[in-house]
């Protein structure tokens, strides 16, 4: 579905665009959702750069001993529900 959208951009990047329009014969409409397109995509990536699994995340966070680990590993009904 396409939306009707109103803003005010600088009147040289309006003149640029127009120039690109013209200059690919396409409508300076599209242009405009072309460069929004290719900006949301790298935003996103550069959003989700950051973001880490929930692996990468947690790693580290418990700081415990092999041995305690161990241990606790091998309690029993350590996997039984209370």
């Amino acid at each position: 579905m396409r939306k009707k959208l109103g803003t005010i951009l600088d009147e040289e990047l309006i003149f640029q665009a127009k120039k690109i329009a013209l200059a690919q014969r396409v409508s300076l409409n599209q242009v405009l959702e072309n460069a929004l397109k290719v900006y949301l995509i790298a935003a996103d990536k550069k959003l989700s750069k950051g973001k880490k699994n929930i692996a990468q995340a947690t790693h580290g966070v418990m700081k415990i001993s092999p041995a305690l680990l161990k241990a606790i590993m091998e309690e029993e009904d350590i996997y039984e529900a209370g």
